[in-house]
């Protein structure tokens, strides 16, 4: 597996092998091994433009996920505006890097097909419930 984390904004810089870190177990657990990721980690300006092209909401979100072509081996493509999660997760005690991971798993979830917007409040809640386990691994390690 290969994970590519870029950071293309300059809100706050990351400790991006902390971050790495915080993921490894994570990327085990779910058993992604033979799957590509990439992450780019933007400002609320650049995240505002993809959330407008691709979703038509001219604002800026926490994270979108891009799932791509599991047969070619990669899972897909996560986008993520440090300067909407940092101030979220930093007022829930969290550091930066704890923060961008809960997003970035929920990110995750989100290319392996888990759903909460527009689904039974039941499966919503399975995503809600599996998030915060992955989160929990994260940061025991």
């Amino acid at each position: 597996m290969s994970l590519s984390i870029v950071d293309r904004q300059q809100f706050k810089s990351p400790d991006l092998e902390s971050l790495r870190n915080l993921l490894g177990p994570v990327l085990l657990e779910l058993e992604i091994v033979n799957l590509d990721l990439e992450i780019e980690l933007l400002d609320d300006a650049q995240i505002a433009q993809l959330n407008e092209k691709f979703f038509s909401r001219p604002r800026p979100t926490n994270v979108i996920s891009f799932p791509l072509d599991r047969e070619s081996g990669h899972l897909g493509d996560i986008v993520l505006s440090v300067e909407t999660v940092g101030p979220e997760t930093h007022d829930l005690g969290y550091s930066l890097e704890e923060g961008i991971a809960y997003y970035l798993i929920h990110g995750i979830l989100h290319l392996l097909g888990f759903e909460h917007v527009g689904v039974d409040p039941e499966v919503a809640a399975n995503m809600e419930k599996r998030q915060d386990e992955l989160f929990e691994l994260a940061l025991a390690n």
